[in-house]
């Protein structure tokens, strides 16, 4: 049985463990407004439960910080139009690239409200 990619699947403790961060790290991004997990209601706070679709926008958002990007610059890079072309250096070229694939990605609608 394959699951739909955006189905809510993963707890907070298994989606960190995919991803590679702690859960700590994965509610900050919450926080920020990277990423706006489904939450059940049949606990009083609601389990955070993450797709395999989050998990792939997670994923990308851990790389831009690993090449030295904010999560504010996240946001506003995510805001932004930039052109490819403008970018020399291997490492910023890396940086719009993600953010392109970021934009492209379904978890994109989450962080247009941030």
């Amino acid at each position: 049985m394959k699951l739909n990619p955006d189905e809510p699947f993963y707890q907070i403790s298994q989606a960190a463990k995919l991803i590679g961060i702690t859960s700590d790290r994965l509610r900050t991004y919450e926080e920020e407004g990277l990423i706006k997990p489904f939450r059940t209601k049949n606990t009083k706070d609601g389990k955070r439960l993450f797709s395999e679709n989050d998990i792939k926008w997670l994923s990308m958002i851990r790389d831009l910080i690993k090449l030295g990007v904010s999560i504010p610059a996240i946001r506003i890079l995510l805001k932004s139009d930039l052109p490819e072309k403008s970018f020399s250096q291997e490492k910023d070229i890396q940086i719009v690239e993600l953010i392109q694939k970021l934009k492209k990605h379904s978890g994109y609608r989450v962080t247009q409200d941030a």
